[in-house]
């Protein structure tokens, strides 16, 4: 079943392509996200995503635009995504409800986006339509990953978070700067704001992205899977530098205020575990990025503060980012 709707998905995105004469394809992605490849598997413990961007010159006749914003005047791009991700508590060897950690759960979802670039700015509204609980079948996902790598299976999955219809809406506005080359390499600035509002996040927060090296490409930076917007929406229609080599570092700092967070909260009207969160976090990252001509590769790494008040350690993860350019 899950590779029916993985090939469905597929399917959307051709007929799209082939019916929209003037959109044209700007980028296809991939990414994986992990946390053991520094340690054992905790919290967020995977998370996979795979995606394409495209440029659209069909705004003047299409009612697809961001309500409330000059589309006439901007660039505009569509983006379309599917992905799933899982989490799990610290002690994956326990069978019993482990009622002070985080509930294990599993979301699958599909995801729609416009974009539009004006003035070195970009505006994302993003749709997603998925499902948490059993039937995401991240139990499957996990179990399967652990047989490849020699791992025990995880023994707590009877406790997840109940099947439940997931709705979001999320907005992103970035900017991005141009700074004075710093040590001889260049160097940009990407703030951010946005929020996301449905019953799996409710929550506000603001960011902001720093980048430095050789050929930083004129774009709006790549992002971790659960990131409102979409990674590598070029600045310029054109797309971005096609010089051959580019080698950067990334560094990042965001502050969440969360109301809703359905990994931590459970279901929301159903009875399912759940710990009491924290209402402010803030998440530290780093990375680097290695392109050559049209191929990226991205490697980020996240940390964050402590999201539930029984939670006894910080955690992180990392990203790998695969991306082709047209």
């Amino acid at each position: 079943m899950y590779k029916i709707k993985f090939i469905f998905f597929l399917i959307i995105f051709f007929s799209l392509s082939i019916q929209a004469q003037q959109w044209q394809l700007k980028n296809l992605y991939f990414q994986t996200e992990n946390d053991a490849d520094f340690r054992d598997d905790a919290a967020y413990s995977y998370g996979g995503k795979v995606g394409v961007l495209y440029y659209r010159g069909d705004t003047q006749a299409s009612l697809l635009h961001i309500p409330f914003s000059d589309y006439t005047k901007s660039d505009n791009y569509i983006s379309f995504s599917f992905a799933h991700q899982l989490y799990t508590p610290k002690d994956l060897n326990e069978s019993k409800l482990l009622v002070d950690d985080r509930p294990y759960a599993g979301y699958m979802y599909l995801q729609a986006a416009l974009h539009q670039v004006k003035d070195d700015a970009l505006l994302s509204l993003t749709t997603q339509l998925g499902i948490v609980g059993p039937s995401s079948k991240m139990e499957s996902v996990q179990k399967f990953i652990h047989d490849l790598i020699g791992s025990p299976y995880p023994q707590g999955w009877e406790h997840q978070i109940q099947d439940e219809l997931i709705v979001q809406l999320n907005f992103s506005h970035k900017k991005y700067y141009r700074l004075n080359p710093l040590y001889g390499y260049h160097a940009s600035l990407l703030p951010e704001y946005g929020f996301e509002l449905g019953n799996a996040s409710t929550k506000a927060y603001t960011a902001a992205l720093f980048r430095w090296g050789e050929g930083i490409p004129e774009d709006f930076g790549a992002y971790l899977i659960d990131n409102t917007s979409t990674s590598k929406i070029p600045l310029k229609k054109e797309g971005i530098s096609k010089k051959k080599w580019r080698y950067y570092l990334n560094f990042s700092l965001k502050a969440n205020a969360i109301a809703r967070n359905i990994f931590l909260d459970g279901n929301s009207f159903k009875e399912s575990h759940s710990v009491e969160k924290n209402n402010f976090t803030l998440d530290i990252g780093y990375g680097f990025s290695f392109a050559y001509k049209d191929f990226s590769i991205d490697y980020l790494r996240r940390h964050s503060s402590k999201e539930f008040k029984t939670q006894d350690e910080y955690y992180s993860y990392g990203s790998l980012l695969f991306s082709y350019h047209y």
